[in-house]
């Protein structure tokens, strides 16, 4: 799961805007509370966590 920080300056520079029936959005709204986040955040974790080809490869710190 990405932090705080990775989340402000990481590598997020594209956007996509998606539109929600009244009903989808408050169970999202629901949902992201429950998890002390914003939904945006809630959804991309999500997606990042459900479909790994969405994760950044591992760094190698060493290098």
């Amino acid at each position: 799961m990405l932090t705080l920080r990775q989340t402000r300056y990481g590598s997020h520079t594209e956007l996509t805007q998606v539109r929600w029936t009244k009903a989808q959005l408050k169970v999202l709204k629901k949902i992201a509370y429950e998890n002390d986040t914003k939904i945006a955040i809630y959804i991309r974790d999500f997606m990042v966590n459900h479909h790994p080809e969405l994760q950044e490869p591992c760094k190698d710190e060493q290098l």
